[in-house]
């Protein structure tokens, strides 16, 4: 199908979550593809479909043959990425998750759930004394990002060295000076996980990393290739998005009383608000895939070698799957929700997130449960590249020791 054919048949829209605009309301135009056009053509970047709708994007999402994550799963693609399993393809990507597997069965998460708690009591006494902090860079950054380098194998009080660049290079616009500068201080990055990996070699501990660089599947290891992916996708998806999942669950409780107070009154609910926050406002928007047959979704001719834009964060809004999308309803049973994606690629950090997130709620609305955050200097996302949340949540609170 020609360019000329899509125009004719008016399913070209106006859309880039690259954009600052559409950083600013991605749930307006979430609503337009819904209404108008589910399966839509835009020519940013080069050009991709974007799917909006909760069937059309689990069916990709299961469908690794036809929609394929290599060589990336990025829309644009800047090349720094390389994250494994994330851009792998059956069968590589079993043998990745098989190795990563160990580090997130529910009694490793168990075990490790003690030290979450730790982290987040340190991280709120070192403020509230004072009746006002950012949640963001005082709590909802540290706790994952010193959680993820306790059990990857790196120093936990390093946590801001990895979570600045990981951070500024998720939340900056392509092309943009920060972006370029977040992409200098990745360089460093790399370096520090290749240290690792040799320093491993020779010393052994008893951490992710280890076990990656001992790991046999059929006798053969991992490549210094495949070593440094699998250690910077665990990096990338501990650091970046349980963060950007507090943040949001924070600002919405701030803005919303009744249902705070109901989650103060009702701490056993927790867990579900978890999962109805989670649908709400995803943090992670969309992952893409790359088509390698012609074929066709919702009516639409898609052919080989174009891309498609798997939109979680649409399709957790699809008012054909969800009563009331726009709403959040913390009793919502069934929430089939597509944060965490579905089929092959299925996070396998679900549950550590699911508890990082629960314990960082108890914590805050126990101990600071009046905490109000100033709306006008909340720093809200200026891309949406990968990553949705929020870089600054100023809060004050009723001072207590």
């Amino acid at each position: 199908m020609g360019k000329g054919d899509r125009k004719k048949a008016k399913f070209e829209v106006d859309f880039d979550h690259n954009s600052a605009k559409f950083a600013a309301d991605p749930w307006s135009k979430y609503s337009e593809l819904h209404e108008k056009c589910p399966v839509a053509y835009t020519k940013a970047h080069g050009g991709f479909w974007v799917l909006s709708k909760y069937t059309d994007v689990a069916r990709v999402a299961r469908d690794d043959i036809t929609f394929s994550s290599v060589p990336t799963v990025v829309i644009p693609d800047n090349g720094v990425y390389n994250l494994i399993p994330l851009q792998s393809d059956p069968p590589d990507v079993q043998r990745y998750r098989a190795a990563l597997l160990p580090f997130f069965r529910p009694k490793a998460i168990k075990a490790l759930t003690p030290k979450i708690r730790a982290f987040t009591v340190q991280c709120i006494n070192n403020f509230i004394g004072r009746g006002q902090c950012d949640l963001v860079t005082e709590l909802a950054n540290p706790v994952p990002s010193m959680t993820a380098l306790e059990f990857i194998g790196l120093d936990p009080a390093n946590w801001h060295d990895f979570a600045g660049p990981l951070h500024q290079m998720s939340y900056s616009a392509d092309g943009s000076k920060a972006r370029e500068k977040a992409l200098e201080d990745l360089t460093n990055l790399d370096e520090v996980i290749t240290s690792t990996i040799r320093k491993r070699r020779r010393h052994p501990k008893n951490d992710a990393i280890t076990s990656l660089v001992n790991y046999k599947a059929g006798g053969a290891v991992f490549s210094d290739d495949e070593l440094h992916g699998l250690v910077k996708m665990l990096l990338f998806a501990g650091l970046d998005t349980t963060m950007a999942a507090v943040s949001n669950a924070l600002l919405y409780l701030s803005e919303h009383l009744d249902d705070r107070q109901r989650l103060i009154d009702e701490p056993e609910l927790i867990p579900t608000a978890v999962e109805e926050l989670l649908r709400y406002e995803a943090p992670v928007h969309a992952f893409a895939r790359n088509v390698t047959a012609d074929t066709e979704i919702g009516g639409k001719c898609i052919r080989k070698g174009e891309k498609v834009y798997m939109s979680w964060a649409a399709a957790n809004r699809d008012p054909d799957q969800f009563d009331s999308p726009d709403a959040v309803q913390f009793d919502r049973k069934p929430n089939p929700h597509l944060t965490f994606g579905i089929g092959a690629h299925h996070c396998l950090g679900a549950l550590l997130a699911r508890v990082e997130m629960r314990i960082m709620l108890e914590e805050v609305l126990q101990r600071i449960p009046d905490f109000k955050i100033d709306t006008e200097r909340v720093r809200h996302p200026q891309t949406v590249t990968i990553i949705w949340g929020r870089t600054s949540l100023p809060a004050t609170f009723t001072p207590s020791r």
